[in-house]
């Protein structure tokens, strides 16, 4: 049997205030990053941070916790 793919659940993403543009986001930054992963197998550092950050940017606008 071979498995192949990736599942991921919108449900926290959703309950964070995520809607249809912020999910597709999501989906881009992954893309961007396998895409790195195949271009530089050994070292795909520098694709890494750029996503994070912009993973961090689009995190903050929607807090999980607020005061």
């Amino acid at each position: 049997m071979v498995t192949s793919g990736v599942l991921l659940g919108t449900l926290a993403a959703a309950s964070r205030g995520f809607g249809t543009i912020e999910i597709r986001l999501v989906g881009q930054h992954i893309w961007e990053v396998l895409d790195g992963l195949a271009s530089h197998p050994t070292d795909n550092s520098q694709v890494e941070k750029c996503v994070r950050a912009q993973i961090d940017e689009l995190c903050a606008r929607f807090p999980i916790y607020t005061k």
